[in-house]
C-alpha cells in the first residue's frame, strides 16, 4: 500500500497532519482526524483538506505582508490627539468654578504618578507583584523617595481599563492606521505618554501666564511647536470621523440612531447610580453617606424617563431643569424609583402637582446645587458611557444650565440675628436657671438649675467663634486644645462628623482652622465641661446629639432644642422674617458675627481665617505664611485680640455655675417655654 501524503495513522485510523509556521515560533503541527480507516476515503479527504490549507496559508501570508508599523506622523497625531483631549478635560474641570476645581492640580499630580506606574514594561499584562516591588525599590533607592504610594495602584488599574484595546483601536481607525496587535500596543504606549504629559501640564493651570492667556490650552502646549500639515490632516480626519469603539456586552448603535457618544451604552441611567456613587466616593470627590447625591441622581433618572445611557443628549439637560422647576419647594414627597411618586411616570405625577405660587417656587440656589451634582456625574461618565463622539465636545453640559442669582434679590434669604435678640436668649431660664428635662425654658421651677450640654454651650460657641452649625455640634474632645498658651478649638474632619468609619465634615480646605476660645467661654466654665465629658469617656463633645443614626448632629440639636429657643425669642421680641415667612436660623448667628467686622481697619486675612473663608488676592493666598514665620502661639493671640476688639460681649450678666450634667438621654431637651393653655371645659365632668 502506497503512503498517502500529509497523513499519519493513529491506532489504524487516518489523520491529516500539516506543519504551521509562525513568526514568533519555529513551527507547530496541526492534526485533524479523518474519521476513517479506508485508504481510498482518506486519500480523497486529504486532497480536499490540502487544497483548503494552501488557500488559508496564502490568505494569512497576504494579510501579514500587508501590515505595517506606525509612521512618525501617525505617532505624533495619536499623541497630540490624546494630549489635547485630556488637557482640555483638566482645563474644563479647573475653570468651571465647581467644588472640585481648586483640587485640579493635586488630582493632576496623582494622575501623573499613576501614568508613571504605567510606564513599567508592557502595562497591558499583569506584571508579577514581586517584579513591581523590585522595580519600585530600585527607583526609590535612586531617588530617595517612595515612588509607589498605596493610592496609585487603584488609579493605575482605572487608567489601564480606560486604555482598552477597543478604545485604542478606535483611535487608530480614526487616523486611518491599521489596528493590528503591534500597532495597538505601540499606540497605547504613546497615549500613556500623552496622559503623563497632560497631567504634568495641568499642574500649571493656575499659573499667571495660563490664567492670562486667551487660549490656555495652546499656552500650555506652546513648547511643542506648530503641527506639520501632514499631522493636521490626520487630526482633521480623526475629528470628522465617527469612530465607534465597542466594548464587550455593549451593542453598537444602529445606523438610524443619532448617538452623540463614542459608544452606545444600553444600560439605563438608574443601573449606574450605585456604581457611580461608589466610584466618586473612592476618588474622594464626595464624602459622607451620599443620600443627597443619590436622591438627585434618582430624580434625574425619573424626570428623563430612565432611558438607556446612549439615548441621552443635550436636550435632556434642559428637560431636567424645566421639570425640576415644576416641583414645589414644600409638601412634595419624591419617594424612590421603586415606590412613591418617582415610581410613576413624571407626566402622570405632573398632573397632580399644585399650582406654583411665589411661596412654593423652588429656590434657584437649590436647582443650581442639583445641577452641580449632575455635572460631577456627567464628568465621571464622560470617561465611559458618555464619552463624546467628537473630541473636546461636551454633550451633557449641566454646568452651562446653572442660573444666575440676581444680586439684588435677597428677599428669600433668612435675615441675620440681631445682638439684642441673642442677648434675650442668654437671659432665658436656660442660662439663668430653670427646670430639668423639658422644663428648662420655664420660669416656675421650685429649684431652678443651670444644666450644661449642647443646648447651653452651642449658641455661646456660635456667637463667640462664628463657626457653622455642624462644626460646633460635631466637635470632639480632641478638637478642644486646652493644654496650650491660647486654648482653642480645631475645626477639622473627624470621625464624629463622618460616617462608615471615615472622617468627614469639611466642606472645603479653608474650613479647616483654629479659633481661640473667647474669654467669656472660659469664664463660664467651658473647659470644666470639656473635662467632665472626658471623664465620662465620650469622644464627641456633645454625645447626646449622636445617639441615633437617622438624625444626628445639628439636625438633632434643632429638633430637641433650637426650635424652642427660637420660640422663646419670638415670644418676647419682634424678629424680622423674609418674604416666605422664614426667620433667622442657626446659620444666621454666623452672619451676625461676620457683620461685626464690617468696619474700617479690619484685617481681611484674619477675618477670613476665623470665618473659614478662602483668602482672596495673590498676597493672601500665596505669600502670607504667618503661622510658619511667627508660630501658632503668636497667631492665636492675634486672633484672640481680634475677637475681643470686634465681638461685643453680651453675657456679662451670667455667673459661672458648677458643671451639672443630666442623664445623656435627657440632655439638650429643653422643651417649650410656653405654658399649656387650659381647655374651655376644664373642670367640667363629661356626662
Amino acid at each position: 500500500m502506497s503512503r498517502i501524503p500529509f497523513t499519519i495513522r493513529i491506532e489504524g485510523r487516518y489523520s491529516f497532519r500539516r506543519r504551521i509556521h509562525f513568526r514568533n515560533i519555529i513551527s507547530k503541527p496541526l492534526t485533524l482526524a479523518l474519521q476513517t480507516a479506508d485508504p481510498g476515503a482518506a486519500r480523497e479527504r486529504v486532497a480536499i483538506l490540502s487544497a483548503r490549507f494552501v488557500i488559508v496559508r496564502a490568505d494569512v501570508k497576504t494579510m501579514l505582508e500587508g501590515q505595517r508599523n506606525l509612521t512618525g506622523i501617525e505617532i505624533e497625531a495619536i499623541f497630540r490627539r490624546e494630549l489635547e483631549q485630556q488637557l482640555g478635560s483638566w482645563l474644563s474641570a479647573a475653570y468651571e468654578n465647581a467644588p472640585w476645581s481648586s483640587s485640579v492640580t493635586e488630582e493632576a499630580a496623582r494622575h501623573g504618578e499613576a501614568y508613571r506606574q504605567l510606564r513599567l514594561p508592557d502595562p497591558r499584562y499583569d506584571i508579577d507583584p514581586f517584579e513591581i516591588d523590585r522595580l519600585d525599590a530600585a527607583k526609590s533607592a535612586q531617588c530617595g523617595t517612595d515612588l509607589t504610594p498605596e493610592w496609585a495602584r487603584p488609579l493605575v488599574e482605572q487608567i489601564r481599563g480606560d486604555l482598552s484595546d477597543e478604545y485604542v483601536s478606535a483611535a487608530l481607525t480614526a487616523i486611518g492606521a491599521t489596528p493590528t496587535e503591534s500597532n495597538i500596543a505601540a499606540a497605547r504606549t504613546h497615549m500613556i505618554r500623552a496622559g503623563a504629559s497632560a497631567s504634568t501640564r495641568a499642574q500649571r493651570v493656575f499659573d499667571e501666564d495660563v490664567l492670562d492667556a486667551a487660549d490656555p490650552l495652546r499656552t500650555m502646549m506652546a513648547d511643542l511647536g506648530e503641527l506639520s500639515p501632514e499631522v493636521k490632516a490626520l487630526l482633521c480626519r480623526a475629528n470628522a470621523a465617527i469612530a465607534l469603539a465597542s466594548k464587550p456586552g455593549l451593542p453598537l448603535p444602529s445606523p438610524t440612531t443619532d448617538c452623540p457618544f463614542a459608544i452606545y451604552d444600553s444600560r439605563r441611567f438608574s443601573e449606574v447610580i450605585e456604581d457611580t456613587l461608589a466610584t466618586l466616593k473612592r476618588k474622594k470627590v464626595w464624602k459622607g453617606d451620599l443620600k443627597q447625591q443619590r436622591m438627585i441622581m434618582e430624580c434625574f433618572a425619573w424626570m428623563t424617563g430612565d432611558r438607556e445611557l446612549g439615548s441621552y443628549d443635550h436636550r435632556d439637560v434642559e428637560t431636567y431643569v424645566q421639570r425640576l422647576l415644576l416641583i414645589p419647594a414644600r409638601g412634595f414627597r419624591f419617594g424612590t424609583l421603586k415606590k412613591g411618586n418617582m415610581s410613576r411616570p413624571f407626566e402622570e405625577v405632573q398632573e397632580e402637582l399644585p399650582k406654583l405660587t411665589p411661596e412654593l417656587e423652588r429656590s434657584l440656589k437649590t436647582v443650581n446645587r442639583d445641577l452641580s451634582t449632575m455635572s460631577t456625574v456627567a464628568k465621571h461618565l464622560e470617561r465611559s458611557a458618555w464619552k463624546p463622539r467628537i473630541p473636546g465636545a461636551v454633550v451633557m453640559n449641566f454646568a452651562a444650565a446653572t442660573m444666575a442669582i440676581p444680586q439684588e434679590d435677597t428677599s428669600d434669604l433668612r435675615p441675620p440675628w440681631e445682638k439684642e435678640q441673642l442677648e434675650c436668649l442668654f437671659r432665658s431660664p436656660l442660662y439663668c436657671g430653670g427646670g430639668p428635662g423639658k422644663k428648662r425654658l420655664k420660669t416656675d421651677s421650685l429649684s431652678p438649675q443651670v444644666w450644661h450640654d449642647a443646648a447651653y454651650w452651642a449658641p455661646l460657641i456660635w456667637y463667640y467663634t462664628h463657626a457653622c452649625r455642624e462644626e460646633v455640634c460635631g466637635l470632639e474632645i480632641a478638637d478642644v486644645l486646652v493644654d496650650h498658651p491660647v486654648p482653642h478649638i480645631h475645626i477639622r474632619d473627624n470621625l464624629t462628623r463622618g460616617r462608615d468609619g471615615e472622617k468627614g465634615g469639611e466642606k472645603r480646605l479653608a474650613r479647616r482652622r483654629k479659633i481661640p476660645l473667647h474669654a467669656e467661654l472660659i469664664r463660664l466654665g467651658f473647659l470644666d465641661y470639656v473635662e467632665a465629658i472626658r471623664r465620662e469617656g465620650h469622644v464627641a463633645l456633645f454625645p447626646e446629639l449622636y445617639l441615633f443614626e437617622t438624625k444626628r448632629g445639628g439636625a438633632q440639636f434643632y429638633d430637641r432644642a433650637w426650635r424652642f429657643m427660637v420660640q422663646w425669642i419670638f415670644d418676647r421680641m419682634e424678629v424680622k422674617v423674609n418674604n416666605k415667612g422664614k426667620g433667622p436660623d442657626i446659620h444666621s448667628i454666623r452672619a451676625l458675627g461676620s457683620s461685626f467686622y464690617e468696619v474700617d481697619g479690619v484685617n481681611e486675612i484674619i477675618r477670613a481665617d476665623i470665618m473659614g473663608h478662602a483668602r482672596s488676592g495673590t498676597n493672601a493666598k500665596h505669600y502670607s505664611k504667618r503661622i510658619k514665620t511667627e508660630g501658632l502661639d503668636v497667631v492665636l493671640r492675634e486672633r484672640m485680640e481680634f475677637l475681643k476688639r470686634y465681638v461685643p460681649v453680651i453675657t456679662n450678666h451670667l455667673d459661672p455655675r458648677p458643671i451639672r450634667l443630666l442623664p445623656i438621654e435627657a440632655r439638650s431637651r429643653v422643651g417649650s417655654g410656653r405654658h399649656r393653655r387650659l381647655r374651655s371645659d376644664s373642670g367640667i365632668l363629661r356626662k
